[in-house]
């Protein structure tokens, strides 16, 4: 029996895409998991109660960043609890003082830092700078949530595979089971999921729809998700766009109403330059939404031929690709590949995990 440690702090940050992955996974493991105990630790009390009688929440309210906490706090908890694998699910781990002996699995969600860094804010930069590296050394198992960004951790930091580390995939998924396309003809908005921040491409999005409904179709667009960051330019271009009226922003919903919005969207459009898996794309899938998203990125290999693609660089290729749509009927997109969806599930997801806490007892 292994004793496995989880920094779990992301659940102070609420319904966020790395609080989902790690609250499904987590919620997997306790069902098919029955050899190990496992020390779930955060910085701050969240929601999450464990009902696997060996699993253990070690709660605390430090006043500190949750970074500096996993740094100077979780090294002792690890040797306090006699934890032996150490699961890092939010791209950094305690790289400073941890005891000896103990095996550290760290997930790997994407390198906006280095591909994209003027989209983000400067703290994260200044910790994905200081430790990143560190944690990939010090990481016996790295788990990166794609092939796309399992690609990039090999061409970013050369030579992993000759130091004899681990490294598998382990994606993101989709709880619960998907539903056929409802026999009611969809809203007439398109629908986008995820935070207003720049990698997101929400300003070209704009204008495609200016383009869109200049040329005779009259089309709405709902966005949700978090206020996001660096998104003053955005805000200030819908509203001098001349279809302002037809924006929506939700803001943060349950997820009975998200699921209402991929359910009644006439599709989900998700024009991100990057991303390392692009969860809202499955989502939309699995609950049978037709999807347009960008060509010559993750989204390709998460929706292969489920989805229409676009250059997300170029407005008129965004909004040809909406006209396109709308011209073939706009309710039904390309047939949904059920046999790739079923690769993605939380519970696949978390068998992959579980397999390499094996290969690092």
């Amino acid at each position: 029996m292994s004793t496995i440690g989880v920094d779990i702090k992301t659940f102070k940050n609420g319904a966020t895409g790395i609080s989902r992955y790690v609250r499904c996974i987590l919620d997997e493991l306790q069902q098919i998991d029955s050899g190990n105990r496992y020390v779930l630790m955060e910085c701050k009390p969240s929601d999450y109660v464990p009902a696997n009688p060996k699993w253990e929440k070690i709660s605390q309210n430090r006043k500190m960043p949750g970074t500096l906490w996993l740094q100077t706090v979780v090294p002792k908890l690890i040797r306090k609890h006699g934890v032996n694998i150490f699961w890092a699910p939010e791209q950094i781990a305690p790289v400073l003082r941890l005891p000896r002996g103990v095996k550290v699995a760290t997930t790997i969600h994407d390198f906006t830092f280095r591909r994209f860094p003027e989209t983000c804010r400067r703290t994260t930069l200044l910790i994905m700078d200081l430790l990143c590296a560190p944690t990939i050394k010090k990481s016996a198992a790295l788990l990166p949530v794609s092939d796309c960004v399992k690609r990039e951790l090999l061409d970013f930091y050369p030579g992993l595979q000759a130091r004899q580390k681990i490294i598998r995939t382990v994606s993101n998924g989709v709880a619960g089971p998907g539903v056929e396309m409802p026999p009611v003809k969809r809203g007439n908005f398109l629908f986008f999921a995820g935070n207003l921040e720049p990698r997101k491409n929400l300003p070209r999005l704009i204008r495609a729809l200016e383009v869109v409904n200049k040329s005779g179709f009259e089309l709405d667009l709902h966005l949700c998700g978090p206020t996001g960051w660096k998104n003053s330019g955005f805000h200030k271009l819908v509203e001098s766009s001349p279809v302002r009226e037809r924006i929506k922003h939700l803001g943060y919903l349950q997820d009975d109403e998200l699921r209402n919005q991929y359910l009644t969207c006439k599709a989900v459009i998700f024009p991100s330059v990057y991303e390392g898996f692009g969860l809202p794309v499955l989502e939309a899938l699995r609950l049978g939404a037709p999807v347009l998203t960008s060509r010559g990125t993750v989204m390709e290999e998460i929706a292969g031929g489920s989805a229409m693609y676009f250059d997300p660089y170029d407005v008129e290729s965004i909004a040809g690709a909406i006209m396109r749509f709308l011209g073939e009927g706009g309710d039904i997109g390309p047939a949904i590949d059920q046999k790739n969806l079923e690769r993605y599930t939380y519970r696949k997801s978390a068998e992959d995990l579980l397999e390499v806490f094996g290969m690092l007892k």
